[in-house]
């Protein structure tokens, strides 16, 4: 069937129809289809992305809220990859609701080769607050490159490891937790405080995070190195998010991107459409 619509279906009232829907999962697949749906779709055309006729994939697809939105707009292939067997089981319980055809599967780009049904097969990837969790980053963009046919494109977005919350301490969900540029306290006190969390399984996260210390000058390197080439590159004080979950609008901070130290301050997010040399 096509997944291509003049005017795209209303998924979230198509929620309402699911059964045994839990609030967790229509609180997260609702903001991540509003962001791709939203913002998204109409960001990356307005770049040139083409959806209709692609193969596109998401890396670190959650409940494949955006990938619904991007899908709808008339992909001819959708692939869907996660870490997690809860994400790729509530990803795939969606598609089939809606009627959407896709592939999702459990895969660690970072540890495992990419099967050769995947490589060289897509037009657009996308990682969302995925690669600032990833350990060596231009290995990890290899992989990824593995993914697009040439001339594909690729989606980056992270948040810089030294903004107010670039560490990810909210997660940890304590009184510290709240504190922002907890980050820059050295290790005797950053440890301890961020040794405890409402849910334990973040506290290694966060560990992680401040080994990789991810910024928008190690990503650019990065980049280069691996021999993308970037069509362009955003940095906003009040990230696209925000919109879904508070009400709040996006703020770009372009102006920041000749200003090394201070961007890695002030800049809540960095997103970057590149693309694969022919």
């Amino acid at each position: 069937m096509s997944q291509a619509s003049a005017q795209p279906p209303n998924r979230i009232k198509q929620l309402e129809q699911m059964p045994g829907l839990l609030p967790e999962e229509r609180y997260y697949f609702g903001y991540q289809y509003g962001l791709g749906h939203d913002f998204l779709v109409q960001y990356l055309e307005g770049k040139g992305v083409v959806f209709n006729g692609s193969s596109i994939a998401e890396i670190g697809c959650g409940e494949g809220g955006v990938l619904t939105a991007l899908a709808d707009r008339g992909a001819s292939r959708t692939l869907g990859i996660d870490i997690r067997q809860e994400a790729i089981d509530r990803a795939s319980r969606f598609f089939r609701h809606f009627g959407l055809q896709g592939e999702f599967e459990i895969h660690d780009i970072t540890g495992e080769e990419t099967p050769a049904k995947w490589k060289e097969k897509f037009d657009f990837v996308t990682l969302r607050d995925v690669i600032e969790h990833l350990h060596e980053t231009e290995n990890s963009l290899k992989h990824v490159m593995d993914f697009l046919k040439p001339g594909g494109y690729l989606y980056v977005v992270f948040p810089p490891y030294y903004s107010p919350f670039g560490a990810h301490q909210h997660l940890l969900k304590t009184i510290w937790g709240k504190i922002p540029y907890l980050q820059f306290l050295p290790d005797l006190l950053f440890k301890p405080l961020t040794s405890k969390a409402k849910y334990p399984v973040d506290i290694p996260e966060v560990a992680s995070l401040r080994e990789i210390r991810l910024t928008i000058g190690k990503f650019r390197s990065a980049v280069k190195n691996v021999g993308l080439e970037i069509v362009e590159e955003e940095l906003y004080f009040l990230r696209p998010v925000f919109k879904l979950k508070f009400g709040i609008p996006p703020v770009k901070a372009n102006f920041l991107k000749m200003i090394p130290g201070v961007r890695e301050l002030v800049a809540l997010e960095a997103s970057y459409l590149l693309r694969k040399p022919l």
